[in-house]
């Protein structure tokens, strides 16, 4: 399967103004996480093949945090399947407890509409695990996450999912603890990449794939079929699959019907 199937990026910050054609030249599937309410109203209106655009509120960004509005966010969930990038995040120039506001209300919209949510949680990963107990929601998906042994194993039990990218691999002893049934593969570019030995660009995975098959001692086409058939368990969990593109769609499709190799 894995050969008939695109690499698979969940995690990418790409420049609304990208052109289509050159999003579709990168020979991957792209969640593109947008880091304001703004930024995914810019996008909102495209239709890309290849390319799922998130509405996001970036913990980091003062601006995106300042000028966020619940009725909003809540409205804007109607047109994606994917939220991102939302968080909590140790190190911003936003207070802590602003930021707690914000996702907490994130999280609530999210319980009552349920999407695929890629979480950033830098250096406030015990927060993010209190607030998703506090207000639990499906379709958890810690991005770049570094937990403790403790906090990622609470995590797995809360029902999150895990998405690492090039910079995740230099602990493959933390990424080992996680079920690789419970992984998906991303770049984070611009930054998650910045250690990739492939072209810096959203999709390009061929990295993390590799260093993944190491870790679980699979062979490496194994991982690719895995993350598809980990995604379309996420999408059906979500239900989501009908704000995808058609082309994606089929993707999935394939991916049910085939199952990861074994």
């Amino acid at each position: 399967m894995a050969p008939q199937l695109p690499p698979l990026d969940l995690h990418a910050h790409i420049d609304p103004k990208t052109r289509p054609a050159d999003l579709e030249r990168l020979g991957a599937v792209v969640f593109a996480a947008t880091r304001s309410l703004e930024e995914y109203e810019s996008v909102m209106a495209r239709r890309d093949q290849v390319t799922i655009w998130g509405v996001g509120c970036h913990p980091g960004v003062v601006q995106a945090q300042q000028g966020f509005n619940a009725e909003r966010f809540t409205s804007l969930l109607a047109s994606t399947g994917f939220v991102s990038e939302i968080g909590l995040d140790g190190r911003s120039k936003v207070p802590i407890v602003d930021q707690k506001k914000v996702f907490t209300s994130v999280l609530g919209a999210l319980q009552a509409t349920s999407r695929i949510a890629s979480i950033h949680s830098s250096g406030a990963s015990d927060r993010i695990l209190d607030a998703l107990e506090r207000t639990p929601i499906q379709g958890a998906v810690l991005h770049w996450w570094r937990g403790s042994k403790t906090e990622t194993l609470k995590a797995i039990e809360l029902g999150c999912w895990f998405s690492v990218n090039a910079a995740g691999m230099k602990y493959p002893g933390d990424v080992s603890l996680i079920p690789l049934e419970r992984i998906l593969t991303e770049t984070d570019h611009p930054s998650g990449d910045r250690t990739s030995t492939t072209p810096r660009q959203p999709g390009s995975v061929d990295d993390v794939e590799q260093a993944l098959a190491k870790i679980y001692s699979v062979d490496v086409r194994a991982v690719r079929g895995q993350i598809w058939t980990n995604l379309a368990r996420l999408v059906d969990e979500m239900k989501v699959e009908g704000l995808f593109p058609t082309a994606v769609r089929r993707m999935l499709a394939f991916a049910r019907a085939n199952g990861a190799p074994r």
